[in-house]
């Protein structure tokens, strides 16, 4: 079975140099390698969407995960960090990235978050 999350952040709205911390959630435990938090500042179109700066914060935990756990964690936005963006013809937008490292494939849990310069 693959972990699942929840993902409680402490803010909702971030500015360039702010740290964007909260606390992950184990709401279904299972195998799993590591477990960390990458902060991604996406660039999204209708048929393409890239990572362009993924900052991690480090190995919150190894090893299997068991439901009911939490992990604390905080990962810096960039002091230039751009802010999100919205167009016609697509979106930059910064997002929380849990991730737990598999075999095969990884599970995730993301959410956008707010970035204002």
């Amino acid at each position: 079975m693959s972990p699942s999350f929840d993902l409680q952040l402490d803010s909702a709205r971030y500015k360039p140099g702010d740290g964007v911390a909260g606390t992950v959630l184990v709401r279904e435990g299972g195998r799993s390698r590591s477990l960390e938090v990458l902060l991604d500042y996406v660039e999204e179109t209708d048929d393409y969407l890239e990572v362009a700066i993924s900052i991690p914060s480090g190995r919150l935990h190894e090893g299997n995960l068991e439901a009911g756990a939490s992990f604390r964690f905080e990962v810096v936005l960039p002091p230039d960090g751009l802010p999100n963006f919205n167009s016609r013809h697509g979106q930059l937008y910064w997002r929380v990235d849990v991730k737990s490292d598999e075999r095969g494939r990884d599970s995730h849990e993301r959410r956008r978050i707010a970035v204002d310069s």
